[in-house]
């Protein structure tokens, strides 16, 4: 009888689709989500070329950009701790609080497919774009850079630069296909008003250096806050000046590292940070004081050539709070710190407060909490592109 069973069951699974018109298949495909569609080229031949056709890729991503209900799926990733951990989307936006720190392991979403010597200290999550991760192995000394896009586990390994240098700023810029990784030092103390600039291409497979002018003798670039892609430049805060240092790979007439003002308001030194949020370029910080009132303030940049900020939010902590933290934290004065921004809704942010993980809805006043026992201080709102980017296969 069992047998009987089985054997009705794969003739179920093994049906002929071949009445079925190529259209209409792909109608069907490009409706389900994109890390079971690669999974699907395995069925048959039929379907891996229709999925492998570039054609599928474009109607898939103009279905995902059309569509007015659905948002590019995102995850937030934690980017130096002692394991490779993920919080998935689905669960922060169902406000599923994670109890163990193996809960932030999404299945089939994981760098472990990544090759590192090192297996006590994992890898290091530097940057992202257009749904791909430029990784390194350490923090210090970098040298074995990976780029792999984390859905398909695709990776590829680059050359090692040609210097070694103790800290770095590094930059991440993937588009049209190519993509390019930008460092340079952390901190600069000479004399003079240059600097030495790394920059890697695929186009090229090679790492060339420049010598570039810098905007300021003694910067100091802000490493626990990610690098920032947008309007063609790479943002970094820089926390000796106040400042953000700029860079446009491809801007011919005017090379070099620039600033950029911030808000003229902000008091925060240390807990503050870079992002975007629905296409926007926000700036976010905590006062950094350990007692009184503590405020959250969120600012958008609503011109980019004049650098002109306009405040979005400035909330007490102390007033606005103590309803939601009493059931969860105890009132005394914690620590509190900025995480992340979301990246579809401007009114949620993501802080380290009382040694949880918690999101907090500036418009509601609402805070939740997404997981216990955090204290990690670097994370990055990863952003999948509608289609996967495939990696070049490099020729170097």
């Amino acid at each position: 009888m069992a047998e009987t069973s089985q054997k009705a069951l794969q003739q179920q699974i093994l049906i002929d689709d071949s009445s079925i018109p190529d259209w209409l298949l792909t109608e069907i495909l490009q409706r389900l989500p994109v890390k079971h569609i690669f999974k699907f080229k395995c069925v048959s031949k039929r379907w891996f070329i229709l999925i492998s056709d570039p054609f599928f890729a474009r109607l898939y991503s103009t279905r995902i950009n059309t569509s007015l209900s659905t948002s590019q799926p995102w995850n937030l990733l934690f980017r130096y701790l002692y394991e490779v951990r993920i919080v998935p989307s689905s669960m922060i936006d169902t406000r599923i609080a994670l109890k163990q720190s193996q809960d932030f392991s999404s299945p089939g979403l994981s760098l472990n497919f990544l090759p590192y010597s090192k297996h006590d200290c994992p890898i290091k999550i530097l940057a992202s774009s257009n749904g791909l991760l430029l990784c390194c192995e350490t923090f210090y000394w970098q040298k074995n850079y990976y780029i792999c896009n984390p859905l398909i586990q695709q990776w590829i390994a680059l050359p090692k630069p040609p210097k070694a240098i103790k800290s770095v700023a590094v930059g991440f810029i993937c588009k049209d296909g190519h993509y390019e990784v930008i460092r340079f030092p952390t901190a600069n103390y000479g004399p003079s008003n240059t600097l030495r600039l790394e920059t890697f291409s695929s186009e090229t497979g090679k790492w060339h250096c420049s010598i570039v002018n810098c905007p300021v003798l003694d910067y100091y670039i802000k490493t626990d806050s990610p690098v920032v892609h947008y309007n063609g430049s790479l943002h970094w805060l820089e926390f000796r000046h106040s400042k953000i240092i700029t860079y446009d790979p491809h801007n011919g007439t005017n090379t070099g590292l620039h600033l950029m003002n911030l808000p003229d308001d902000k008091q925060s030194e240390h807990l503050s940070l870079l992002g975007v949020s629905r296409g926007c370029f926000r700036y976010f910080e905590v006062t950094d004081t350990c007692f009184g009132p503590r405020d959250l303030r969120v600012w958008v940049l609503s011109d980019y050539d004049a650098q002109r900020w306009c405040l979005e939010y400035r909330i007490k902590f102390s007033g606005s709070w103590i309803d939601e933290v009493n059931e969860f934290i105890p009132k005394d004065n914690f620590y509190i710190f900025p995480l992340a921004l979301h990246p579809h809704e401007f009114d949620i942010v993501y802080l380290g407060y009382g040694g949880c993980l918690v999101s907090y809805n500036l418009g509601t006043r609402k805070l939740d909490v997404v997981h216990r026992n955090f204290y990690s201080h670097q994370l990055l709102a990863f952003v999948f592109s509608p289609w996967p980017t495939t990696i070049p296969q490099p020729f170097w």
